[in-house]
């Protein structure tokens, strides 16, 4: 029998991680589409992740395997997406691609780019992709122990027709 836990999403992520090794480029790509195909613009939908490969996050312990509630991960993929209340009122998915060191993050960056195209700019260490209806924002994370790239797809808000 799994028992469903409730944690503060990103606090309890890095621990889940059983890898110690850095996420791929091609990882976090596939998890930022993931995420851009379940945020609309009326809400997200986290439920069709499962049909992607993504399911709830399984903290392991001794004795028992506890689903961590809005936490998704992937048998193969390196990333997390996250996606709490706070992104369901946003509208907005995250993802969080792991490093090897603070210092990966513009290798982690520019490898993406190849895959999801260049950013439209930049502020400071923030870099943003922007569609018709879609916005990534990517932002360095985490500590110096275990950093991470936190993309976050956010639905542009679309003027109503008068």
């Amino acid at each position: 029998m799994r028992k469903l836990i409730l944690l503060p999403l990103i606090a309890c992520c890095a621990p889940l991680a059983a890898q110690d090794a850095a996420t791929e480029a091609a990882h976090a790509a596939e998890a930022i589409a993931a995420c851009q195909a379940v945020v609309t613009q009326d809400r997200v939908d986290p439920e069709r992740l499962p049909a992607s490969g993504w399911d709830e996050a399984k903290r392991r312990g001794s004795r028992s395997e506890l689903v961590v509630r809005g936490v998704y991960e992937k048998e193969g993929n390196g990333a997390f997406i996250v996606i709490g209340k706070q992104q369901e009122r946003e509208r907005s998915c995250v993802v969080q691609a792991f490093l090897a060191d603070t210092a990966s993050y513009s290798t982690l960056l520019q490898e993406v780019s190849q895959e999801i195209g260049m950013p439209q700019r930049q502020d400071g260490f923030s870099y943003y992709w922007v569609d018709a209806d879609k916005s990534v924002r990517v932002d360095p994370a985490g500590d110096a122990k275990r950093p991470f790239a936190r993309f976050e797809v956010t639905a542009i808000p679309q003027e109503s027709a008068e």
